[in-house]
C-alpha cells in the first residue's frame, strides 16, 4: 500500500510540475476524496493550486486539475449513462463495476458510478467515454445501452440523517460533538488524532471556526455537513442544522 500511495504522489507532483513548466491548467485522473491531500501537498510544493470536481454535488471520486493561481481549472470529463430493461434483469452497483474493470480500466479512469432501478450514470475520462458505447454491452446478465451526454445527468442527491442541536460556537470540536452524538472532549480527540478532515482536507486544531456548507469527514464514522446556521439563542447559543451521514471510512 506505502508503494501505491508513493507512486500516486510522484504522478501527482509530476502534474503539478507541468502546470508551474507550462503556466497553463494540467487536468489529472480521478481521486477518492481521501487521496486530496496528496494533491494539495504536491500543487503547494509547485507553487500551484489543486481544484477538484466530480461533476455532481454528491461526488465521493472527484477529477483533478492543477493549474496557476491566475489560471481556470479544467476539467475534462465525460458522462455516459448505461440504460437496461428492469423487467427482465435486475443490475447491482457491483455488476456494473465489475463489467467496467473487465474492460480493463483502472479504478482512477473514472469517477462515481451512479446505479439506479434502470439505468446507471458514470462519470469518466474522454479516452474511456468513447470506448463505452461499442464495449460496455453487459453488466451482471444485462444487456447495456450507452449513450454519451452532452450535459450532466439528473441525479438522487444523497440524503442523511437531519439533526438539529445548539452549540456554543462553530468550533470544529463543537460542531462535531454535536454531529456525532459524542462528547467534545471525544470529538477533539478525534480530531488531535488525524481523523478528521474539513471539505476533504485533513484538519487537526480543534478550533477551527466553520462556515455553513462545510463537510466533516470522521474516519470510521462518515460524514457530517453543517447545512445551516441560526441566530443566537438568549443563552448565546447557536443553533445549527447538521446532515449526518453514517458509514465507514
Amino acid at each position: 500500500m506505502a508503494q501505491l500511495d508513493e507512486a500516486l504522489q510522484t504522478r501527482l507532483r509530476d502534474l503539478a510540475r507541468q502546470a508551474a513548466r507550462r503556466g497553463a491548467a494540467v487536468t489529472g485522473r480521478f481521486l477518492a476524496l481521501a487521496e486530496l491531500p496528496a494533491a494539495v501537498g504536491a500543487a503547494r510544493e509547485a507553487g500551484v493550486s489543486a481544484a477538484w470536481d466530480g461533476g455532481w454535488p454528491g461526488a465521493e471520486r472527484v477529477q483533478v486539475c492543477f493549474h496557476p493561481d491566475r489560471v481556470e481549472p479544467v476539467f475534462t470529463y465525460v458522462w455516459a449513462e448505461a440504460r437496461w430493461n428492469a423487467r427482465f434483469a435486475s443490475v447491482t452497483h457491483r455488476d456494473l463495476l465489475g463489467s467496467l474493470m473487465g474492460l480493463g480500466m483502472t479504478r482512477d479512469c473514472f469517477g462515481d458510478l451512479v446505479a439506479e432501478e434502470d439505468r446507471a450514470c458514470v462519470c469518466c475520462l474522454p479516452a474511456l467515454a468513447e470506448r463505452l458505447p461499442s464495449e460496455w454491452l453487459e453488466a451482471g446478465r444485462a444487456a447495456l445501452r450507452v449513450r454519451l451526454l452532452d450535459t450532466p445527468p439528473e441525479l438522487p442527491r444523497p440524503s442523511g440523517q437531519t439533526l438539529r442541536d445548539t452549540v456554543p460556537s462553530l468550533r470544529l470540536d463543537a460542531v462535531l460533538s454535536a454531529g456525532l452524538g459524542k462528547s467534545r472532549a471525544a470529538a477533539a480527540e478525534l480530531i488531535r488524532r488525524g481523523a478528521v478532515s474539513v471539505n476533504h482536507l485533513p484538519e487537526e486544531r480543534t478550533d477551527r471556526l466553520l462556515r455553513e456548507g462545510d463537510v466533516l469527514s470522521v474516519r470510521g464514522f462518515g460524514r457530517v455537513r453543517l447545512t445551516g446556521v441560526g441566530e443566537p439563542t438568549r443563552k448565546d447559543r447557536l443553533p445549527v442544522t447538521l446532515e449526518v451521514f453514517s458509514g465507514k471510512g
